[in-house]
């Protein structure tokens, strides 16, 4: 048994509380999901501090002062965020001179530099976009554990009915090879993460539908020249089957197999929790406003 599967295994024990899962049913300016992101570890980071300063131990209600309570509430909710992105292209922290140069010569979308692992690459409809806001620490998890505990996730999810994809492991251990591959020349998922103070952001990218593809014809993904991405849709139509699934609907399954992955329950975050203001914008509902427990994400 390897390390990271022992660590799985302890984890059992560790952690109780379940990760609150929400799909934002509106299409997500990058902008605002990296906004809403930050807004929600920064949120965990005050609570900790604040659990800090009176010295309680974040992992052990019974211990929580009443007016305290909130603050380890905030401090120990994990959260998995899940959604479909504008059409943006993204740059990651590892440098990529052939990639920037891409960037700066022009491309249809935006292109942002982030903080998350990895290289160049494009998000857009069509794509199930997957970030976890997890503290590794309760759960005894390395980042190199989380992100093969992220491969597992949708491995499973494409394997499981209806899909029934076959993947296989990357052909290559180097760091740009990181995501879900059907062969050594088609990768259907790329994952960055960022881990931060044990908190995890960022994620993982599934290509379910064909026009989930379009943006990657204009660049080099992930610094592979020999690879091509490709889609749940485009590997099901060669087996002769046909996409059964919306991008909703897998999103859902992979939330599934994440809390059984990591060996927590998962639950659907309330609308008092997470709230979502859309607004129409050439005729789609796009990410407007967010309030977290009331309070806005975006001012």
């Amino acid at each position: 048994m390897t390390s990271c599967a022992k660590a799985a295994r302890r984890a059992v024990q560790s952690v109780s509380s379940p990760i609150l899962c929400s799909f934002i049913p509106y299409r997500v300016p990058y902008e605002k999901g990296l906004q809403l992101q930050e807004f929600l570890v920064n949120r965990r980071k005050l609570a900790r501090a604040e659990l800090r300063a009176e010295q309680i131990p974040i992992d052990e209600p019974s211990k929580v002062p009443e007016h305290l309570l909130h603050a380890q509430k905030v401090a120990s909710t994990d959260i998995l965020l899940l959604l479909e992105h504008s059409p943006v292209y993204t740059l990651g922290k590892r440098n990529d001179v052939a990639a920037q140069a891409v960037a700066a010569s022009g491309l249809n979308a935006p292109v942002i530099q982030t903080q998350r692992g990895g290289l160049l690459t494009y998000h857009g409809p069509g794509q199930l976009v997957g970030y976890p806001i997890l503290d590794l620490g309760p759960m005894r998890l390395s980042a190199r554990c989380y992100i093969d505990r992220v491969q597992q996730t949708l491995r499973d999810t494409l394997a499981a009915a209806p899909i029934h994809l076959t993947t296989q492991e990357a052909p290559s251990l180097e760091a740009k090879y990181t995501g879900i591959w059907v062969d050594d020349t088609h990768k259907i998922a790329s994952i960055g993460v960022h881990v931060r103070h044990r908190v995890t952001s960022h994620g993982f990218a599934l290509n379910i539908q064909n026009k989930a593809l379009e943006g990657f014809r204009n660049i080099v993904a992930c610094g592979l020249p020999e690879v091509q991405l490709t889609s749940v849709e485009e590997q099901l139509v060669k087996r002769g089957r046909s996409l059964q699934l919306s991008v909703p609907q897998v999103a859902g399954r992979v939330a599934a197999f994440m809390g059984n992955v990591l060996n927590r329950d998962v639950e659907m975050a309330s609308n008092s929790f997470l709230t979502y203001i859309p607004k129409n914008v050439d005729g789609l509902a796009m990410l407007d406003q967010v309030l977290v427990d009331g309070k806005q994400v975006f001012v």
